[in-house]
């Protein structure tokens, strides 16, 4: 990844995680069960890759907020987080410590994974907003490939391409670029990534797709994955519009495409 990415994330880690009512209603939420961690799709998509997680290794790169990673280690995973920003690692671990779970935390990129070892795990699992910040999809594909054991998973959900040549002010939506236009678009330089991209990489990479899926975002989702709305009390004080495509445009497309691999 580029290095003014990972300096933004480092600047903004401590005012995210400041905001800890929400962050712990997330937390309650991923303790009671942890398969909230997950959209529905998504959870259906790992139970058909890995029934039992329990002293499996598992691997979160480009971790974030690292609920994910929560949630995995909960449903007895030997877990792995790794992020480029180490302010991010530096605030989950607080979280993590003071609940007293052991997750190992590494700093890495997800294009090198340096320091991972070779053939280490059953799963490597990235969630929405990894692959925005990407610069070569088939690299970050390869890297996963080497570090999961022969015949391991790897299972992602991200942003859907069809969202990204939009933007829904005022819930219509307006056109802001062609399908076709992949970036590098702004500073830190993001990217928007086809869904032909996305597979044709996994493919060359050396992967076997075994599941797709168009997947909508669902109001009883918690926070982490709500699509519409930036905190619980503006999704309070909307009553949930913004799912509703009639008054918002945007709720007709897919929100994220979620994928299931297989290394072979």
């Amino acid at each position: 990844m580029n290095e003014s990415t990972r300096a933004m994330w480092n600047d903004s880690s401590d005012d995210y995680f400041a905001n800890t009512a929400d962050y712990e209603r997330d937390l309650a939420a991923i303790k009671a069960d942890p398969s909230k961690a997950f959209p529905r799709n998504v959870w259906a998509m790992l139970q058909a890759a890995m029934p039992d997680w329990k002293g499996k290794r598992v691997l979160v790169p480009s971790s974030g907020s690292n609920k994910i990673a929560f949630g995995f280690h909960l449903l007895g995973a030997s877990l792995t987080s790794t992020d480029i920003a180490e302010n991010q690692l530096r605030n989950a671990a607080k979280y993590a410590d003071a609940n007293g779970w052991q997750i190992d935390f590494r700093q890495a990129d997800s294009m090198t994974l340096d320091g991972i070892e070779d053939e280490a795990y059953d799963l490597v699992f990235t969630s929405n907003g990894v692959h925005v910040w990407i610069s070569d999809l088939e690299m970050m594909y390869r890297t996963f490939h080497r570090v999961l054991k022969p015949g391991g998973s790897f299972v992602f959900f991200e942003t859907h391409p069809f969202n990204r040549p939009f933007s829904d002010k005022g819930g219509k939506l307006r056109v802001k670029k062609p399908y076709t236009e992949t970036g590098p678009f702004n500073d830190p330089p993001e990217y928007a990534w086809r869904t032909e991209d996305i597979l044709r990489s996994l493919l060359t990479a050396g992967f076997r797709i075994e599941d797709y899926r168009d997947m909508q975002s669902y109001p009883d989702e918690i926070m982490a994955f709500a699509w519409h709305y930036s905190s619980y009390k503006e999704r309070e004080k909307d009553q949930l519009a913004k799912y509703d495509w009639k008054r918002n445009e945007s709720a007709a497309l897919p929100s994220w495409i979620g994928v299931g691999a297989t290394k072979v």
